[in-house]
Formats: C-alpha cells, structure tokens, sequence
C-alpha cells in the first residue's frame, strides 16, 4: 500500500537553512529588545528600527554562514548583531553595561566592516585588506579603552549608581584629548575603508565586480555616516538620551548592509534562473565553437576555454579536434585529477554525460571559483548541447587524425624528393657528365671519321638527357629552394615559363614543408595560368601576418576551363598542413588561386 504525499506545510523555498536564518533574526531581535528596553520604552519607532535591522544582519549572516567561501564573511554579520544588540545595554545605565557598549559597538563595525572585505572569496586577498583590518583592530580596542581608563562614568553620558567603571587615571583634560583624537581616528578609519574597497574593483573580474559593487558602496556609506554621527556625542558629559539616539540613527543607516547582500544574492539567483535560456538561444543552431563562445558569454569569461572528450581516440580535443594535453591524467584516460585542477589561477571543471561517462572539461578564471553555482546552472543548461557539440568534436577529432596522416604524408613526399633530387644530382647526373668526359676523350684520340661522327652524335644526345635529367630534378626539388628559398627558386621558375611574371615574394624562410606545398601549388596554378588559360600576365604575392603565410596568384587568363575543377587537386595539400585554398575565376574571367598556410 502506498501512502499518499505529505501536504507541504511551508513554501518549497523556506528550507532548513530559511528556518535558522529567521530563528536567529528572532533571537538577535529578542537580545536587542531586552538589551535596550529602558530605551525602547519611550522610543517604539527607533526600537522597531534597530531590531528589523539587528535581525536582518543576523539572518544574512547564517545564509552566508551556509556558503563555503562565504562561511566567515557569515560569521562575522552574526557575530555584528550580537554586538549590535549586546551595545544597546548601556541604556540600563547600570552595571557593566555602560562599559559595554564602547566596545560591542567598536566589534560591531569592525565585525561588520572585515566580514564586507571577505566577501565573496572567503579571505583577504589584498595587501590593503590586510593592513587596513590591522589598524582598525588596534584603533577600535584602543580608543574604548582609552576613554574610559581617563574618564568618570559622568563625562561619558552615565550617571546610573550602580555603574561599574573603573577609571585608573580619571583625568577631564586628558578625556577630552582622547575624544578628540578617537573622533579623529574613526572618521579617517571609515574613509581609509571607502578607499580601500574602491580599490578592489578594478582587480576583480567582471562577475564578482557586478557582485560586490552594491555592497561595497553601501559599506562605504554607512562607514563614513557612522564616523560623521559619531562625532557629535564624542564630547564630555552628554546626556545619555543624545547617545543613544545616535545609535538608532547608526542602527537606521546600517540596515543598508544585509538589504544590499539579499539584493546581489538575489541578483545571482536570478542569473541562474536564466542561464538556460541565454544557453538555448546562444547555442542555436549547435555546433563546438557556439557552445564554447554561449559559456564565454553566460559567464562574462572570454579566456574560457573548453575541451571534449573523444572515446575513440581516448584523449581530449579542441574545437579543432587537435588532442590536447590536460596534465596527469586519471582512469578516464587524459583526464584532469580533481574538479580544481589546473595551473596559474585557472580553474578546471570537469563535466560529465547523463550516464557517468567523460564528457568535457571548461577552464575558467579563478575568479570564477566564487561563482560555482552560475557555473553549475550554465553547464547543466547547457548539458544537450555539450553532448551534441562533443559528437561534432569526435568527428573533428577523426578529421584531425586524417589530417595528420596526410600531413605526415606531405612531410615524407617532401623529404623523398629532396633525396631523389639529391640522388639524381649527385649520382645520374654525375655519372653522365663522366661519360661525356669519356667520349670527348674518345672523339679527341680517335683517327677514324666514322667514330669521331658516332662519338659527336653520342656525345648530343647525351647533353639532351642530361638536360632532360637537370629539368625533371628542378621539378622534383629545386637546389634553390633548399639554398636560397621560395623567392629565388620563383625567379627561376618565372624565367621559364615563357610570360610576363611579377613576383612579390617576403623574404623570410619557412619550414620545408610550408616552402615545398607552396612551390608546388604555385607551379601548378602557374602552368594552368600559362598552358589552360592562355594568360600574358601573371602577378604571385607571398607575405606573412600573425603567424601566417599567404600566397595569391592571379592572371589575366581567360580560357574556357573551369580553373576550380582544374585545379581541385591543390585543395589535399593545403589542408594536410591547416590551411585553406580557394580558386575563382573562369570563362571570361581572370583566375585568382589564394592560399593561407599557418607557419609552423
């Protein structure tokens, strides 16, 4: 028998963590109103003030506490509105209370004001955090200290019998000192504040900027309004109301603080609630690199860079399909060790598929550490299209593996011709030239007419295989082109064809493959210009930009062949080494051959 389903007695989003955060508001709030009652008596208005704001601060406080990075920042808001509501016991004017209240009041804004630069990272990361928190604990325990030590409970607002304040050294000249220079001390401690969460935001990324900016703006505000309202009670003997009033004012204006953190926690909410749809839009239609560029968008990361897992090749590939090296990898075969790996502050989050099985892996800045759930929304919305993209990366991948062959393939063709070339020159041609050393030799000893004839037609045709032989080892490989490069062993192509040829060739060398797929691209294209097209004019350009070489030819040539069908073969070499080839032109028309080489 299955029971029915429990009826929900609470909203889905009041959870457990909902529930601790508004039990302790509750008691923060209690604490406050016992802590203040004298006060509260006569003042409902500033009473209902200051508890919203103590609970406020410790309910946000505990949703921060819930957080990993943000575990102290949430600490210390807890800690702050206990103080906060521990500061109002010196409205009883008894006891220890009054000697309280300095202090609770300074833990407060110190809580208050550390926890603000911890966020969202969970540490202080700057120089400037640290020395300004530093100074601010050795300024707000000091100053306290200092004034009641050199004061009777009088000057300092209380009057109570019963008061408990133990003045070592009660001097009225001395006090007064003190307060001026502690008034001193806290208005240029709260504008030392504003400078240095100023100063954060340029050396933060883009997410944890838009993140932190409320925040940061209403803490310098309510630093700089505390330091201002504090000024005017930091004078001997004011009444105990004046002091206290000042303190709701300060209570009134610190609410700014948790209702800016509830606004940017909102705020990163709703970015998760719509990354999805942002994820379908940018990724339609799918393909490797529109996923890679939708997450680059979605997490404002234009350094992210993403991987995919190819099962056949057992590695990871690129969007081009070329296997990429991930570091020591685990029992998937390349990948990553833990969800953290990765060097000089990135960050690399592995992905997996639906059934367990590798997938992907992102790396991302470090800055987006702080922001593993917009993360965890954009790769889950982003799941179908990672599992489509990742099927076009393993055919990339297949691609790529033909491509090497290929490519492998060009590298051998052009070491075997740079052998046969050198063997037809240094052991045909030597070997020729040897026997028409022999013949002369025979023609000038000889004293027969019939043989000297014989010997000269001999000696003819060797020279014409022999010339034959230097053509057909110019064509295999150019001496020149292994000497001098791609510019010189033109020239002497150009010489050869029998047409008008302007050659614009940069002077730098290249790899022997990239300088042996141009030259016999160029050839080619240069034999169709003159043989096919009929052409009188032939402009060749060769230049190099942003690691790449480029190589154009163009003619006047207006034959009747279609110089694409023709000239498809060139295509092969071009993309055994990354490259493209385009030809256009045909009836009528000049023929343009355009080719785009990386330089390796």
């Amino acid at each position: 028998m299955i029971s029915a389903p429990r009826r929900r007695r609470s909203p889905p989003w009041f959870g457990a963590e909902s529930r601790r955060a508004l039990v302790a508001g509750l008691a923060v709030a209690g604490l406050a109103l016992l802590s203040g009652w004298p006060y509260w008596r006569h003042h409902p208005a500033a009473a209902a003030i200051t508890l919203v704001s103590c609970a406020a601060i410790a309910v946000v406080g505990v949703l921060l506490g819930t957080g990993g990075r943000t575990r102290r920042t949430g600490l210390l808001f807890t800690a702050a509105s206990v103080c906060w509501a521990v500061n109002w016991a010196a409205s009883w004017d008894a006891a220890i209370g009054p000697i309280m209240s300095p202090y609770a009041q300074a833990n407060f804004y110190l809580a208050l004001s550390v926890g603000v630069l911890l966020y969202p990272s969970g540490r202080l990361e700057y120089t400037a955090d640290r020395i300004w928190t530093a100074v601010a604990c050795a300024v707000l325990w000091i100053c306290p200290t200092a004034l009641w030590a050199t004061s009777e409970p009088e000057w300092a607002a209380f009057r109570g019998e019963s008061v408990w304040w133990p003045a070592p050294f009660p001097d009225l000249e001395v006090f007064r000192a003190v307060l001026r220079v502690s008034g001193a001390l806290y208005i240029l401690l709260a504008v030392s504040l504003a400078v240095v969460l100023m100063l954060r935001l340029p050396r933060m990324g883009r997410m944890r900027r838009l993140l932190t900016l409320p925040v940061t703006v209403a803490v310098g505000f309510v630093g700089i309004s505390a330091a201002l309202t504090q000024k005017p009670i930091m004078e001997d003997s004011i009444p105990l109301d004046d002091l206290l009033r000042v303190y709701a004012v300060q209570g009134a204006v610190v609410v700014l603080v948790p209702l800016t953190l509830l606004a940017s926690g909102l705020r990163v909410r709703i970015s998760e609630l719509t990354v999805a749809g942002r994820m379908l839009r940018l990724t339609a239609p799918v393909s490797v690199e529109r996923v890679r560029d939708a997450l680059r968008d979605v997490l404002h990361d234009p350094t992210l860079e993403l991987w995919f897992w190819a099962p056949v090749e057992r590695t990871y590939v690129d969007t081009a399909g070329r296997p990429v090296d991930l570091g020591p990898g685990g029992p998937d075969g390349g990948e990553p060790q833990g969800p953290d790996a990765g060097d000089g502050g990135r960050w690399r989050r592995r992905v997996r598929g639906a059934a367990g099985d590798p997938l992907a892996v992102v790396e991302l800045g470090g800055a987006l550490r702080d922001h593993g759930s917009l993360v965890e929304a954009a790769l889950a919305a982003g799941g179908r299209a990672l599992e489509t993209a990742r099927l076009q990366a393993s055919v990339h991948a297949g691609l790529e593996q033909v491509r090497s062959a290929y490519r492998r393939l060009v590298r051998a063709e052009t070491v075997e011709r740079e052998r046969l070339a050198r063997d037809l020159h240094d052991g045909a041609q030597q070997r020729l030239l040897a026997l028409g050393a022999m013949l002369a030799t025979l023609e000038a000893v000889s004293a027969d007419p019939a043989v000297k004839e014989h010997v000269r037609t001999c000696r003819a045709e060797l020279m014409e295989a022999l010339a034959e032989l230097r053509a057909l080892a110019r064509e295999v490989q150019p001496a020149l082109l292994l000497q001098d490069g791609l510019g010189p062993a033109l020239e002497v192509l150009a010489e050869r064809v029998g047409v008008r040829v302007k050659l614009d060739v940069a002077p730098r060398r290249f790899s022997r493959e990239i300088e042996s797929t141009l030259y016999a691209v160029l050839c080619e294209s240069l034999s169709y210009a003159v043989e096919r097209a009929h052409a009188t004019l032939v402009h060749v350009r060769i230049g190099h930009e942003d690691d790449r070489v480029a190589a154009e030819l163009t003619c006047d040539g207006a034959g009747l062949c279609d110089p694409a069908a023709d000239l498809a073969g060139l295509t092969g070499r071009a993309r055994a080494l990354r490259g493209r080839l385009a030809v256009a032109g045909g009836h009528g028309e000049g023929t343009t051959v355009r080719m785009d080489l990386p330089c390796e």
